[in-house]
């Protein structure tokens, strides 16, 4: 980032930020809750446009190619409640333009790692808040990105899922994946 700049109305969310992150790094953005790292995360992901500067990707000014390499898992997670779970991740591993062969193959390790196979054909609504957490996780990655957003990624989990979640990020980070976490929480 580059001299990002970001208001809205008479609040400044970011002024002139420049940061970079390090590819294969683990970044934490931490702060209170309106200290603009949404606003950051909204930018990288394109949901929203700086007022001024600019932001790079991999050397490249950041542009629209670019979003098939970012995986984001928001504070607010959001799954189609009605749909199968094994349905909804081939559809949005197929948005992400995951090949449909390529994507039940993942679908499939996934579920296993994160013991969700019985859930497969059920439908999001019948899960736990801790089984629909995993399954927006394996959203998030199952692309393969190459920058990883992950704003609040533990809220909601137990220990052991915390844990599970914790191990993955480690594994996604040594295998070349650049990881950014958002967060109010210091611990």
């Amino acid at each position: 980032a580059e001299g990002l700049h970001k208001s809205y109305g008479d609040h400044v969310a970011l002024h002139h930020l420049d940061l970079e992150v390090k590819e294969g790094s683990i970044f934490g953005l931490l702060g209170p809750n309106g200290a603009g790292k949404t606003s950051f995360i909204r930018i990288i992901n394109q949901l929203t446009a700086p007022d001024s500067g600019q932001l790079f990707f991999q050397g490249e000014k950041l542009s629209a190619s670019h979003i098939k390499k970012i995986g984001y898992l928001p504070e607010e997670r959001g799954l189609y409640p009605k749909m199968k779970v094994g349905e909804q991740l081939l559809y949005l591993a197929q948005l992400k333009e995951v090949k449909k062969s390529l994507a039940k193959e993942r679908i499939l390790r996934w579920l296993k790692d994160f013991q969700l196979m019985d859930w497969k054909d059920k439908n999001v609504e019948e899960l736990s808040k801790g089984m629909a957490q995993k399954v927006q996780f394996i959203v998030t990655v199952m692309h393969e990105p190459s920058l990883l957003i992950f704003d609040e990624p533990f809220s909601g989990f137990d220990p052991v899922n915390a844990n599970l979640i914790k191990d993955e990020i480690l594994k996604l980070r040594d295998d070349g994946a650049t990881i950014i976490f958002s967060t109010h929480r210091m611990e």
